[in-house]
Order: C-alpha cells, then structure tokens, then sequence
C-alpha cells in the first residue's frame, strides 16, 4: 500500500521503501537521469541505479545514501532544470510584466505613505 505522504508527493525524491538510510530519485526523463548520473559520478558520490521496465514510463531510479541528502538536492534541481524552457519565453513580455508589477507595487507603497 501506498504510504499517504507519498500520494501527495509532488517532486522525484522518495524514502527506500525498506533502507532508512537511502533516499532515492526518481527520472522520468532518460536525458535528465544521465545527466543526473553524469553529477553524481562528478561529485564522487556512489550510487546505484534501476530503470523500471514493467513500468510504462519507464522511471530510472537512483538509490543514494542519506547522508549525501543535501549535496545530491542540489545536483538533482540542476538535473531537473537542464534544457528547462523559461516560464515567460519572450523577454519584452517579461520585461513589460516586471515593470507592471513593480509599478503597482511602488502605488502600493505611495498609497500607503499618503494616507498616513
């Protein structure tokens, strides 16, 4: 049975379903999970790895020893965010979206120092 903390576990990082002391990844993606292997074999840290073949997505999965927890966090967020595409792509629309804020943000402050 699925633990319930796992159920809403919206990133790849779980705990060993046996070994406390392992805490595993999990790559949807084959190019993310090499680089990911690529990182870990870079930084020294051992690890072992298993693709789920009955699986249809075919996850990889790397099973690393908790103590290297917040080295490999680091590692994993880079893996995660190689050839990721920008949230807003088009730089004028950025731009423009930034100065809007900003431009509420400093009507906000106006407001609040006249008012006074």
């Amino acid at each position: 049975m699925i633990d319930f903390e796992e159920q809403f576990n919206f990133t790849n990082k779980l705990k060993h379903p046996t070994n406390e002391k392992i805490i595993v990844y999990r790559h949807l993606v084959e190019e993310q999970a090499e680089y990911f292997g690529v990182l870990l074999t870079e930084a020294n840290i051992a690890y072992e790895f298993q693709v789920d073949e009955a699986h249809e997505k075919k996850p990889r999965y790397f099973g690393i020893a908790r103590i290297h927890e917040k080295k490999v966090d680091r590692l994993n967020f880079i893996a995660l965010g190689r050839n990721r595409p920008k949230f807003i792509d088009s730089a004028p629309i950025r731009w423009i979206i930034i100065f809007i804020s900003v431009f509420i943000l400093a009507l906000a402050i106006f407001g609040v120092i006249v008012s006074k």
